[in-house]
């Protein structure tokens, strides 16, 4: 493995001059932006945002074509029942359809708000999960911590590249899932080697400590 070599009597590069001439001060090291220490960041995928608008339309379109053919026979069931008007068919019908569509389009709101409130994040130390909606949670799982980690893809996540990431970090609440996460793989391959890079040097000093 190679060894960074240190060199006292080198001049420092934030002293060196540039390719204009001037010479960089320490205060301009600090100017960096953090968005360099972030390796990867992602928000879940609009495919699944499309999909669920879609199986929203879907779902209204067939309830309607139900309650138009379905009344006739909730009438003719009213007609039977000694006691109940009619109009309280009509009142279940017109409020039925209209709930039944309610909660099929908050429901697609609903996930577009959440995917719109939540960030994925790889920073040089951790693993970073923030959301906004419905509740305001964050996330730190250090790579120390980091036991296993893995991810699974359906036909449909295959082909438009995107999965669910679970992180195992031993908690007895389970592993952490990343929903409907972007590059996965890529996701995957950035974090092995930051897990790695912490998990290795531990495993050695404890067998240096634990050898007789």
């Amino acid at each position: 493995m190679k060894t960074r070599i240190l060199n006292f009597f080198k001049r420092p590069e934030h002293l060196k001059p540039s390719a204009h001439g001037k010479t960089s001060s320490p205060s301009d090291a600090h100017k960096t932006p953090f968005s360099l220490d972030v390796i990867f960041k992602a928000m879940p995928s609009w495919w699944m945002v499309l999909f669920a608008y879609l199986l929203a339309y879907a779902f209204c379109d067939l309830n309607h074509r139900f309650f138009v053919w379905f009344p006739p026979y909730l009438l003719e069931v009213f007609k039977n029942l000694r006691g109940l008007p009619t109009t309280w068919a009509d009142l279940g019908l017109y409020w039925g359809e209209r709930g039944l569509k309610t909660i099929a389009i908050v429901a697609a709101v609903y996930h577009n708000l959440w995917q719109l409130g939540t960030r994925y994040k790889l920073t040089a130390n951790n693993i970073n999960l923030v959301s906004w909606f419905p509740l305001h949670q964050v996330t730190n799982v250090p790579y120390g911590s980091v036991r296993r980690v893995g991810f699974q893809q359906s036909p449909i996540g295959l082909i438009f590249n995107y999965g669910h990431i679970e992180i195992d970090t031993g908690s007895p609440s389970g592993p952490l899932v990343l929903l409907n996460c972007p590059r996965p793989k890529k996701f995957i391959d950035l974090l092995q080697p930051k897990v790695e890079s912490v998990v290795q040097p531990n495993l050695a000093h404890h067998r240096r400590t634990g050898d007789p």
